[in-house]
C-alpha cells in the first residue's frame, strides 16, 4: 500500500489543530496557507515542509485536506491546487461549501485524475484538537478506506453517508439544528436574565436540563463569558452557512421557517454591527433591543 502523504491546506482555527493532529499520527508531509507567516510557523513547529504555493503542496502529497471559510477562499485555493493534482491523489474537501462548488470543484479533481471526497466536520475547536470530530463522507466506499488513517486521525467517528454531495448535505442538515440551538439559547437566557435571574444561574440549569446538548456545554463559555472568550465562530459565517441552506432546502423543494427565521435574526445583528463576534452574540444582540419593563415578575 502507497504510504500516505498529507498536505493541509487552510491553517485557521480548525486547519491548525487537523495539521498537529496528522503530524501527531506520523501523516503530515507539509502545509500551505495564505498568509505564508502562518504556515512557515505552523511548518516549523511541526517539522514538515512549508508551502510557498498550493500547487506545490498537490505535487507532493497524495492527499490534501482542505480547511477554509467559504466558496470564495475555497476556489481561490483550488485554482492553485488543481496545477498540482496528479493522478491517484485523495482530496479531502472539509470546509463547509455550497453544492454548486462542490460539484465544479469535484469534476475538476476528477479532470486532474484524482478523487475528491466531500468530508466536512462537526464539532468545536476543542474537539478538533482533541481529534474527536464527527467527520460526515460523501464518495466512494473504497476511496473513503484509501484515506481512512487520516479521517482516523481527524475524527472520533466517521460516518460514510453516500456518494459525493452526501457529506456535504448532512452538515448542512446538522448546522440547521446548530443554528437553530444557539437562537433558542440566546432567548432562553436573555429571557431568565431579563426576569431577573443571573446569567450563571440560568446557564447551569440549561446545562443541567432536558435542553443540555453537547452545544450548550461547550458554548457556555461564549454565552457567559463572551468579552473574554475568544471567537470560535464569526456570526457572518454562521450567516452564511445558513443560505447554504436555504440553498439547499430550495433546491429539493423542502421550507426551513425556523432556518429563515436564524438567518434573519443573523442579518439583524451583522447591521447591527456584530458580524465579526462570535454567533453567541445573537444573545447580545436581543439584549441591545431590550424594551423597558418593570422589574422581575415576582
Amino acid at each position: 500500500m502507497t504510504a500516505l502523504r498529507v498536505g493541509v491546506a487552510g491553517l485557521g482555527r480548525m486547519g491548525t489543530p487537523m495539521a498537529h493532529n496528522l503530524a501527531d499520527a506520523g501523516l503530515l508531509e507539509g502545509v500551505y496557507n495564505r498568509t505564508s507567516e502562518r504556515a512557515a510557523a505552523t511548518a516549523a513547529d511541526l517539522d514538515v515542509r512549508h508551502f510557498a504555493a498550493p500547487a506545490e503542496l498537490a505535487e507532493a502529497c497524495n492527499v490534501l485536506v482542505t480547511m477554509v471559510a467559504d466558496d470564495a477562499a475555497s476556489e481561490s485555493l483550488y485554482s492553485g491546487l488543481l496545477e498540482g493534482i496528479t493522478p491517484g491523489t485523495v482530496v479531502l474537501e472539509m470546509s463547509t461549501v455550497s453544492m454548486d462548488h462542490l460539484r465544479a470543484t469535484e469534476a475538476a479533481v476528477r479532470t486532474r485524475g484524482g478523487v475528491l471526497l466531500d468530508a466536512p466536520v462537526s464539532g468545536s475547536v476543542a474537539l478538533c484538537e482533541a481529534g474527536t470530530l464527527t467527520i460526515m463522507v460523501g464518495g466512494e466506499a473504497a476511496d473513503v478506506e484509501r484515506v481512512r488513517p487520516v479521517l482516523d486521525a481527524l475524527g472520533a467517528r466517521t460516518f460514510h453517508l453516500g456518494p459525493m454531495g452526501a457529506g456535504a448535505t448532512m452538515k448542512l442538515a446538522v448546522n440547521t439544528v446548530v443554528y437553530g440551538l444557539n437562537a433558542a439559547v440566546a432567548e432562553g437566557l436573555v429571557l431568565a436574565e431579563r426576569a431577573g435571574l443571573t446569567r450563571e444561574a440560568a446557564y447551569e440549569v440549561f446545562a443541567a436540563s432536558a435542553v443540555a446538548a453537547p452545544f450548550v456545554q461547550y458554548r457556555a463559555s461564549a454565552f457567559l463569558h463572551p468579552d473574554a472568550t475568544p471567537v470560535a465562530f464569526r456570526l457572518e459565517l454562521a450567516a452564511k452557512d445558513l443560505e447554504l441552506i436555504l440553498a439547499l432546502a430550495m433546491e429539493v423543494g423542502q421550507p426551513l421557517p425556523q432556518a429563515e427565521l436564524n438567518l434573519r435574526v443573523l442579518g439583524d445583528a451583522a447591521e447591527a454591527g456584530l458580524s465579526a463576534l462570535d454567533v453567541s452574540a445573537v444573545a447580545e444582540y436581543l439584549r441591545r433591543n431590550a424594551k423597558p419593563n418593570g422589574g422581575p415578575p415576582w
